[in-house]
């Protein structure tokens, strides 16, 4: 039988770095009765290459599994996805939170909702809950290849001329992830106001990023082709963003996608009425700042039976499990 090279413990013990890139995306696929989810996965499609997908404003389980569905289909290999629990409406559709991640150089290790946002500001720490609002869908993950372990975490927050709320979500949040001890990339729909022209923010909105940036130790990836993020004439905002760790900030580089004018056109058409966002944290995997025993855990996936692999990659019965057709 064909084996895999043990190259990789050769240079692990040589203490020969590994560097990669992570390349994140963040996307609020609008839930809105008149947008169609095959559409939507038809602009997923057109992204080009990434290793993890945020997705905001998800209507159900089924059309997760279409944007998946697309990735697999169009960068190849396995993919996967986790769904929010919180984002049920009984007055309109559903806007869940997901996740989308390529299993062939991913490991799941946990998955979790932080629902302490989902209150506004009141006596106490938490607030008072308010439950229409969205959680945090946080997932953890380990690179195959580098041992590196890392959190994405994505995040839809309050909207609609509420900027106190935000401030009180960002609040909590910022003290969860100062609690952890893993890298966070978190990314999403803030809806915090960032003007393309750089006019600085105020008041709570100010105290919004703030807390998102000083206090959660994260840094904004300002994009550098900075527009509106979402389609409307009431909103002329960079409401979606990505915010890194602060040692990758000055590696990263973030990029708003399909900058052309025309793709707004496509809004009453069924497609989303926000644009994505792309990161590029560069050297962000990199096996040299990992412990030996992640190393070791590496060589014995690396050594394992080609077939033995590719057999229990086929077996994809958990839910969220997509291969290409």
């Amino acid at each position: 039988m064909i084996r895999i090279a043990v190259f990789c413990w050769v240079m692990c013990c040589a203490g020969l770095a590994i560097s990669a890139d992570l390349t994140v995306v963040t996307f609020n696929t609008e839930s809105d009765a008149d947008t169609s989810p095959s559409l939507v996965a038809q602009q997923i499609r057109e992204m080009g290459a990434l290793d993890v997908l945020a997705v905001q404003e998800v209507e159900g389980p089924q059309a997760l599994y279409q944007y998946t569905k697309a990735l697999a289909e169009e960068r190849g290999g396995r993919w996967r996805y986790v769904i929010s629990e919180s984002g049920v409406n009984r007055t309109r559709k559903d806007d869940l939170l997901g996740i989308i991640y390529n299993t062939d150089d991913f490991r799941q290790l946990a998955t979790t909702e932080f629902h302490m946002v989902r209150s506004q500001d009141a006596a106490g720490t938490y607030g008072d809950p308010y439950w229409s609002l969205r959680g945090v869908l946080m997932l953890r993950l380990l690179h195959y290849e580098s041992g590196t372990e890392f959190q994405i975490a994505t995040m839809h927050l309050k909207c609609c001329n509420k900027p106190a709320v935000r401030r009180h979500q960002t609040k909590v949040l910022a003290a969860e992830l100062r609690n952890q001890s893993l890298p966070t990339i978190l990314l999403g729909d803030s809806n915090i106001p960032i003007d393309p022209d750089g006019s600085p923010l105020t008041g709570a909105n100010l105290d919004t990023f703030t807390n998102l940036t000083k206090f959660a130790g994260l840094t904004w990836a300002t994009p550098d082709n900075p527009m509106p993020t979402q389609c409307s004439k009431n909103f002329n905002s960079m409401l979606d963003q990505i915010y890194v760790p602060r040692m990758a900030a000055e590696a990263t580089q973030a990029t708003i996608l399909f900058p052309e004018e025309a793709y707004c056109d496509g809004d009453p058409k069924g497609y989303s009425d926000h644009r994505p966002i792309r990161a590029v944290l560069r050297g962000f995997l990199n096996q040299s700042e990992h412990s030996e025993e992640a190393m070791l855990s590496n060589v014995s996936i690396q050594t394992q039976d080609i077939d033995e692999v590719e057999e229990k990659a086929q077996q994809f019965d958990r839910p969220g499990d997509v291969l290409p057709d």
